[in-house]
């Protein structure tokens, strides 16, 4: 027998993935999806990451990655730059349409799961 919360969860879920379907430019791929928190956590985390990085974290095919990595860039979502000391290394990064389009990602899941009067715990 389910837990009473399972319902609640799961409708959640839904209304997420009905928000990711409908926001982020994924097209129905993990593969973009994953593209797109790692982008996600490696510029909160540090502020840069590699080329050769990101695709080296993430467990796809590298062919899989680059298109979807090619249609970020030129769909304007991230954008390459050089390092100021060595020109061979290419960094990574969102653009302020990909930071405003996580944000929200953010504030939806806050509004989804968190529980923003806890006065009763």
């Amino acid at each position: 027998m389910f837990s009473e919360k399972h319902p609640l969860l799961i409708e959640s879920i839904f209304r997420l993935r009905k928000w990711v379907k409908e926001n982020l430019p994924i097209e129905n791929s993990l593969i973009a999806y994953d593209l797109i928190l790692l982008l996600s956590i490696h510029n909160y985390a540090n502020g840069h990451v590699t080329v050769k990085q990101i695709f080296a974290s993430l467990p796809h095919s590298s062919t899989a990655v680059r298109s979807h990595y090619q249609r970020f860039i030129d769909d304007g979502w991230i954008e390459h730059y050089l390092d100021p000391q060595d020109k061979r290394i290419k960094y990574v990064r969102p653009t302020g349409k990909f930071i405003d389009l996580i944000n929200s990602y953010i504030e939806t899941i806050e509004e989804i799961y968190i529980v923003k009067d806890r006065k009763n715990m």
